[in-house]
């Protein structure tokens, strides 16, 4: 295989973000720019700056967000969805690639399956979300979910693809369960968030605006125990809160809970009901959406990070945990697979049983108690973040992985002939 000035493999690598995930793909985006050309499809400039860092010079990026609809109204998701196939449709029938790597479940790409195997292309799909979790409770979900699976086709998506990446050992037996071949499904980690360590004082700006405030008190706490994210059924907030007042029975004054994250679409009920109780000291809630450059921020001065997830939440691999690595502060989680399987318990952080509000508590006396003790699992989880998580040793993976398939493909087009 030939290659550039730059030791660049000469095949371009066609990289397509997804909703939600742009942080993500812009990283990763930064990662294989160092092994080949990146042609990068993303849905936000902003993120894509922020996780890019300015090392952009083999990225070719493409910014979407500004050709698709903005309004969150059902006919501007619809139109969006369709704004996007037409876009893509276009787009990759105009670039030079060999292999396109989709992001999560894009809606309706599996039309443009056809076309890229009648162009010999190689389709890698990374699948984030084995399961696809309803947007509310009820019908609506229900019908929610049914659309969102007519409109990414999951099942197609998935067996044309030539290879799957996801997250956890866990989530590949998951989907040979379906009946998916384990041939062509790889486990690579989630990757690191180090571009974030500098991002607040690039941005010169306290992470905590005076124009924001929690609900229950104006100023945060220096030191506190920290959920991150949409605060949703399946990532059990309602056993956290009850562990909380346990913890705050026995310790009083010395323990705080932050929740940095407000409810997602269509759980606005849910989330009024958790704290509808009204004030309890020991909880302070940044009720909104957290922009990028105030994520090191609430980090840093926290001391732990708590994912008390539900059963229900077996799809994925929480991003949180590699965030929590990433700043040297260890986790509490659920005994769930996706999950346990980035922590050694007692080495990086403590696990506990799902739903076990009395065990989360105890898990959290022991960390806000022992200090010592939590900044050594801190470094632990640092330390592995490095060894096994990095961006440098996922991408060097993924880049490996194209490569190999290549060369089948190379070796399967001289059989041919």
């Amino acid at each position: 295989m030939k290659s550039n000035k730059n030791n660049l493999p000469s095949s371009n690598i066609l990289l397509i973000d997804n909703f939600g995930l742009s942080h993500y793909t812009s990283y990763l985006a930064r990662g294989l720019s160092k092994y080949r050309r990146v042609i990068l499809y993303g849905l936000s400039r902003n993120d894509f700056l922020t996780a890019s860092r300015g090392e952009v010079e083999n990225i070719e990026f493409h910014s979407l967000e500004k050709r698709l609809p903005k309004s969150s109204s059902i006919p501007a998701i619809i139109f969006r969805s369709l704004f996007l196939f037409f876009i893509l449709l276009i787009e990759l029938n105009k670039r030079k690639y060999d292999i396109v790597h989709v992001q999560g479940y894009l809606p309706m790409f599996f039309l443009l399956i056809p076309m890229l195997k009648l162009k010999r292309k190689q389709i890698f799909l990374t699948i984030h979300d084995v399961d696809l979790m309803p947007s509310s409770a009820g019908v609506r979900g229900k019908l929610d979910r049914l659309y969102t699976k007519l409109i990414i086709q999951p099942t197609l998506l998935s067996k044309y693809s030539n290879a799957v990446i996801v997250h956890a050992q866990s989530l590949k037996r998951k989907l040979v369960s379906k009946q998916m071949d384990r041939n062509k499904i790889h486990v690579i980690p989630h990757f690191d968030y180090n571009y974030l360590l500098e991002t607040s004082s690039i941005h010169g700006q306290n992470s905590l605006d005076d124009s924001y405030h929690c609900q229950f008190q104006n100023d945060l706490p220096q030191d506190y125990a920290l959920f991150f994210g949409y605060v949703v059924p399946w990532k059990g907030v309602d056993v956290l809160t009850e562990a909380a007042k346990l913890v705050s029975n026995q310790m009083g004054e010395k323990f705080n809970l932050v929740i940095a994250g407000t409810h997602y679409y269509g759980y606005q009920s849910y989330f009024n009901n958790l704290f509808k109780e009204g004030k309890n000291d020991c909880i302070h809630l940044i009720n909104r959406y957290i922009r990028s450059f105030e994520i090191p921020e609430i980090i840093k001065n926290s001391s732990f990070l708590i994912l008390p997830y539900t059963k229900d939440f077996q799809h994925s691999v929480s991003g949180v945990i590699p965030l929590a690595y990433t700043f040297s502060k260890p986790v509490i989680v659920s005994d769930l697979e996706p999950l346990a399987e980035y922590v050694e318990n007692g080495k990086t952080g403590l696990i506990f049983q799902p739903g076990n509000s009395v065990q989360l508590a105890n898990c959290i006396i022991e960390l806000t108690k022992n200090k010592d003790l939590c900044n050594n699992l801190g470094y632990n989880a640092n330390q592995k973040l490095i060894k096994e998580m990095s961006l440098e040793t996922c991408s060097r993976k993924i880049n490996t992985l194209y490569h190999n398939y290549e060369l089948s493909a190379l070796n399967f087009d001289k059989r041919e002939k």
